[in-house]
């Protein structure tokens, strides 16, 4: 209820208001309690979204209130969220621009500081967030974000069926993880058919744990990494091993070996037939890599654990000590490597995901505390809906 507006030349406009509810609600969890009586009340100030260029000021008494279930607290106002210093509508309209812009930008138009965005950006998460985000998830995928060093980590779920992320929480650990089994509870954990992820012994052990039902796939795009890293260590050895003109050489040939052969160009193409003459135990690095994908590519799992099979005597054979080692880890790890050529189950989805929260964490100039990059993720990645309020 509004008693009164004030004003000034060049001042902002202030409002006096009071709540209608003749009862005060608790400002911990809304219900109705009872006013302290012998204790004065305090004037608060909230800001509002401007009008005509000027700052709006919303200013009230507020009372200590006597609540059955949080004991004494600070009374609730309808028009602000507990703990804050600005409106609702203010709140709602920062978090709609942190849906299309960078936190910096948003301090900057509101003459608001970083920090404050973050906490509004948790405020507003809190109380928008579904709770029901949880329920009836059957194919999910887990993986990592490093978001700043030394070492800091998130570990990241998200629904493969709507594509929002569910779930984030810090660290990488196998116990991190078992938080998110944690809060689904058994009965959901159960529910749980697929999870894809990176070859994490960590995630693997906590799916292994929580959710022995699930299947497990390795997404590709991981076990590639691996594969590169094994060409990519070939062509270093060969460096170390090599005169100068020849490290000079080979030092531009880490793209032609890594790329896919249709997109290499007349340039790289010619720097593959060099490698092929002049130095052959990189060239059947090259080889070994692209054979290998070609396992990916067979049109049935049969096929595949035949090409496979092959494949892995050829590594063997080959002399190569980092083609040899992830032949090893592949084979150890098949069954989950195999599953992804019966269900096409890929990690991309979270990747994007991945993608976008770098995106939102460089754009920042990084983040101090992982609650505030998990808000900025539940905020962008979840499909929270914040309605348009504007002037």
């Amino acid at each position: 209820m509004i008693e009164s507006v004030a004003i000034a030349v060049d001042g902002p406009i202030e409002v006096a208001a009071k709540p209608r509810d003749r009862r005060p609600r608790c400002g911990g969890c809304g219900r109705k309690g009872r006013r302290l009586h012998g204790v004065k009340g305090k004037a608060r100030q909230w800001r509002h979204l401007g009008m005509w260029g000027r700052r709006v000021i919303i200013t009230a008494t507020v009372h200590r209130v006597l609540c059955g279930r949080c004991g004494v607290r600070t009374m609730a106002v309808p028009w602000a969220r507990a703990g804050s210093v600005f409106t609702r509508e203010f709140e709602n309209e920062v978090a709609w621009m942190l849906q299309r812009t960078d936190q910096t930008a948003v301090a900057r138009y509101f003459k608001i500081s970083w920090r404050a965005v973050g906490r509004i950006a948790q405020r507003v998460v809190a109380e928008s967030l579904d709770g029901s985000r949880l329920d009836g998830l059957k194919f999910i995928g887990v993986d990592e974000i490093n978001y700043g060093r030394p070492q800091k980590f998130l570990t990241i779920v998200v629904d493969h069926v709507s594509g929002r992320t569910v779930w984030a929480a810090p660290g990488k650990s196998a116990e991190t993880l078992g938080l998110f089994f944690a809060e689904l509870g058994p009965e959901r954990s159960r529910a749980i058919e697929i999870v894809t992820m990176d070859m994490s012994g960590a995630y693997t052990k906590a799916v292994h744990d929580h959710a022995p039902q699930a299947e497990i796939v390795y997404d590709r795009f991981h076990v590639v990494q691996l594969l590169n890293a094994a060409v990519d260590e070939v062509r270093r050895e060969a460096m170390r091993m090599g005169g100068d003109d020849e490290k000079r050489s080979l030092k531009s040939a880490r793209w032609p070996l890594l790329k896919n052969p249709w997109n290499l160009t007349l340039k790289e193409r010619q720097k593959l037939s060099d490698l092929q003459r002049n130095n052959r135990r990189l060239y059947r690095a090259y080889l070994l890599k692209e054979s290998f994908q070609q396992i990916y590519d067979a049109l049935s799992v049969a096929h595949a654990e035949e090409l496979f099979s092959e494949w892995y005597d050829w590594a063997q054979r080959s002399a190569l000590k980092p083609f040899r080692k992830f032949a090893a880890t592949i084979k150890s790890y098949w069954p989950a490597v195999r599953r992804f050529l019966e269900v096409r189950l890929t990690n991309a989805i979270v990747e994007g995901t991945n993608s976008k929260v770098r995106m939102i964490s460089h754009r920042a100039f990084g983040f101090h505390s992982a609650a505030a990059l998990i808000s900025m993720i539940y905020l962008n990645c979840s499909n929270i809906v914040i309605p348009f309020v504007g002037w």
